[in-house]
């Protein structure tokens, strides 16, 4: 379990190779448990970039040892379209093309203006997290 300590940690490692951390998720993939590690970045993130991260982030994760079993290191990008689940990912997303799903089931689309800790501004509109079922980016070809 990754706790708020060793997430703080791993925080300030990753930004000083330049990054921001998005997110962390466990999962199983073929009986292997997977540790992702989502980071990100106004540049873009290279494949140099999340290799240099992970060569980074190791060696703490072997230190602090916060999963009990054998598991798989995978630092990615969150990508083009992705989730917004937490308030850092609306600060992260602020100037992208959104997809809100509120809970009344309305859809709503525009750029994402601003976010705090209660919600965002969307098409001139504060939305409260708490009224959105489902957030995320979307990219127009």
């Amino acid at each position: 379990m990754i706790t708020p300590a060793l997430e703080e940690k791993l925080e300030k490692y990753i930004q000083s190779c330049g990054c921001e951390l998005y997110d962390i998720a466990m999962s199983k993939e073929f009986n292997q448990d997977v540790l992702r590690i989502f980071i990100t970045s106004k540049e873009g993130i290279s494949l140099d970039k999340c290799q240099e991260v992970s060569q980074l982030i190791s060696p703490i994760l072997d230190v602090e040892d916060p999963i009990a079993s054998n598991y798989m290191l995978e630092v990615s990008s969150p990508g083009i379209e992705r989730v917004l689940k937490k308030p850092r990912h609306f600060a992260f997303s602020i100037g992208e093309r959104i997809e809100v799903k509120m809970m009344d089931k309305t859809i709503l689309e525009g750029v994402l203006e601003g976010s705090d800790e209660g919600g965002f501004v969307l098409n001139g509109e504060k939305i409260p997290y708490s009224q959105t079922k489902k957030v995320k980016t979307i990219f127009q070809w």
